[in-house]
């Protein structure tokens, strides 16, 4: 653990001011990331001590995760660190970005790029040293040169490994016959040099880390889960919900029909319908008073011929829709056909709902321009509008500064991690993979970000299948989040929201360890081998006997309604004896039900149920006496009790705890829980090392 000596020193200032002049970071959000700052230090390995430590810097999509870096960073520097190292991507667009960024912020630290790993580096004593790398096995051995010329082994290094999910990963970990993959060899080599370090990682995808094995030089130490900063709008704001009718910004639209397209050579009229609110609401916008070029991301499928047929049916639309517009300028809006008016003011209706309901930081209440007003101004900008085609063949990425007033990008496989789609109004998925992974559907999820001053304008187009999967995913990554920030601690498994659905790609997990397990609606759960041992127990059962008292609880087999907290409170001790080869899992039982806590759809409501408080239940003859074959009494039933099957249920049942020579106990009472959930299926990716 890491003292912290100072927190308000040199570097943490002077990048405060820095955060607050050019990113425009408010004092009292800078606070908050300097808090979580500290945290990861104090976690961290205390300077000029031999040893290592790993650990996860847990952020949201497009949160601004860099700010953290950046004040984990200085705060290291004001406390005892002096050697730093950043590895990003190898896309030298990232790189650059990041390069450029630390440059600008961290103005006492002396800092170097790859192209100056080639050959020795000068520099100056007393001032911190950073060298940022990209992912490259490469660069990363030049890095380890590096290190070695400048004497870092037996000093501390603080190693930052951004999007760590990404590349870092041993993607041969499956396949005995071939070496660990180069960039994966290349990190740790790299760590093995160095006698004191920290090696943080940092994602706000962090399935595949979570999943490694136990013994992983990969699978983290501790969690730091950050806290998104005023005006970033999330899955919490998109998808806390699965009814999307009286959605403010989804429209749920019909799959795109790719070889339709094709035939019929014609852009599909929710995706007209889509551009022409992203005209309207960059205009709106811009009357407002807000001078940015705005953008717009169309995702037809994952084949680049499809992005390339989409992206000619989009120019031939901007094309026809501005030489129609032109006709406003040469005359009047009545020029206008009848059809387009009338698209344009279902357009213009649907975006005066919300500039007229959601407030942004810069005109907290504000009258929406004439439906005249705005047709014009689009007439008058229109030409500067640039369609975009995004795919590995064209070589075309996103600018970071564009020129035009309008982007319009067509593909969306390469606006994956690390890229920022600045000002993005409309985003629409025409289709999905049909094997989707968590963390890359949340990492093309670029409609996140820091957008409160262009909330009413932003609009996402998709399937309700694929809204759906967005909200499952949101619950489970909430979940996962949840239980981190509570225990700091990497958690063992991975809720899966949909049957079919993968948490990360398959070839950096070990496939010997990583397992999947199903909790089933309307099923019945119990430990097969509860613990009975006193010495185990501990004062378990007296701590239960208290919250389970008969003053609180006086009926038996009677459905007390609690919340899903109450549940969890008492699901808390532990129950089963380890290493059973049974449904029933402590930590996994648990898991599942606060994954139904965080669905509104439960409404953090349960059943709680005392069966029996003096039950002489034995292990059973058909089970050797090793084990119990049920709990609850014949007759209970499927639904027992009369408790509400939308909800998950918790029947506790106390036993005396007898010794008996066949199938008894160890003399001591205890108590068994039995888990019903409700309707539905509960799976979750599990790494049992």
């Amino acid at each position: 653990m890491a003292q912290i000596n100072r927190q308000d020193g040199d570097n943490v200032l002077n990048l405060r001011e820095y955060l607050y002049d050019e990113e425009h970071i408010a004092y009292s959000d800078f606070e908050q990331i300097l808090e979580t700052s500290c945290e990861i230090f104090r976690r961290s390995l205390e300077p000029n001590t031999v040893g290592s430590c790993k650990g996860l810097i847990y952020g949201h999509i497009q949160s601004g995760k860099t700010s953290v870096i950046l004040t984990t960073m200085a705060l290291a520097a004001d406390n005892g660190y002096s050697n730093f190292i950043v590895m990003t991507s190898n896309l030298n667009d990232i790189y650059e970005q990041t390069l450029h960024r630390i440059k600008g912020a961290l103005d006492s630290f002396q800092v170097f790029g790859k192209k100056e790993f080639r050959n020795g580096i000068e520099f100056s004593h007393g001032f911190p040293v950073v060298l940022v790398a990209s992912k490259h096995q490469g660069i990363l051995g030049r890095v380890l040169q590096r290190t070695e010329e400048l004497n870092w082994h037996n000093q501390s290094v603080l190693i930052i490994d951004d999007e760590a999910d990404q590349a870092s990963l041993d993607t041969n970990i499956n396949n005995p016959l071939r070496p660990t993959s180069r960039v994966n060899q290349a990190i740790i080599n790299l760590r093995n040099h160095l006698q004191s370090h920290t090696y943080l990682q940092t994602t706000a995808t962090p399935q595949s880390l979570l999943l490694q094995d136990d013994q992983s030089d990969f699978r983290p130490d501790f969690v730091e889960v950050t806290i998104p900063g005023r005006g970033y709008v999330g899955g919490n704001y998109f998808f806390d919900r699965d009814n999307f009718q009286d959605s403010e910004h989804i429209r749920t639209v019909p799959e795109i029909d790719v070889d339709g397209l094709v035939t019929r050579n014609q852009i599909p009229r929710t995706v007209k319908e889509s551009l022409l609110v992203f005209f309207l609401g960059a205009a709106i916008l811009r009357i407002q008073g807000n001078t940015k070029k705005h953008t717009y991301l169309l995702h037809t499928s994952f084949r680049q011929n499809d992005y390339h047929f989409a992206y000619e049916l989009v120019v031939q639309f901007k094309n026809q829709l501005t030489n129609q517009l032109r006709e406003v300028s040469r005359n009047s809006i009545d020029s206008i056909s009848t059809d387009l008016r009338q698209d344009l003011q279902n357009a213009y209706d649907d975006l005066q709902q919300t500039f007229s309901s959601i407030p942004t930081f810069t005109i907290p209440t504000f009258t929406i321009p004439t439906f005249t007003d705005v047709i014009n101004e689009i007439a008058r900008r229109i030409t500067s509008t640039e369609v975009i085609e995004i795919n590995s063949s064209t070589g075309e990425g996103v600018s970071p500064n564009p020129a035009r007033k309008h982007i319009l990008y067509i593909g969306g496989t390469k606006i994956g991690r690390g890229v920022t789609v600045k000002n993005l109004l409309v985003t629409y998925y025409g289709r999905d993979a049909q094997q989707p992974q968590m963390d890359t559907v949340l990492q093309h999820a670029r409609m996140y970000g820091y957008r409160q001053n262009e909330l009413p304008a932003i609009r996402i187009y998709l399937p309700t299948h694929l809204a759906q999967r967005f909200h499952a995913i949101h619950a489970s990554d909430n979940a996962v989040r949840e239980q981190c920030r509570e225990t700091h601690e990497p958690i063992q498994a991975i809720p899966l929201p949909i049957r079919g659905m993968r948490p990360t790609r398959r070839n950096v997990l070990n496939e010997n360890t990583v397992t999947l397990v199903t909790y089933q609606g309307g099923r019945q759960y119990f430990p097969h081998l509860p613990i009975s041992n006193p010495e185990v127990l501990g004062n378990q059962t007296q701590e239960l006997d208290e919250l389970l008292s008969e003053s609180e609880y006086p009926r038996l087999q009677n459905p007390y309604p609690v919340t899903i907290d109450d549940l969890l409170r008492i699901l808390s001790f532990k129950f089963s004896e380890p290493n059973q080869n049974d449904s029933w899992k402590d930590h996994l039982i648990k898991m599942a039900l606060n994954t139904l806590k965080e669905n509104p759809q439960y409404q953090n409501r349960g059943n709680l149920v005392i069966v029996n408080r003096n039950s002489n239940l034995k292990k059973t003859e058909t089970r050797s006496y090793r084990k119990i074959g049920a709990v609850l009494p014949g007759g209970a039933g499927a639904v027992p009790y009369g408790i509400n099957r939308r909800f998950p249920a918790l029947l506790m049942t106390r036993v005396n705890g007898d010794i008996d020579p066949q199938g008894g106990w160890d003399g001591v009472p205890f108590w068994i829980p039995v888990v019903r959930f409700p309707d539905g299926n509960y799976a979750f990716s599990v790494n049992e090392s």
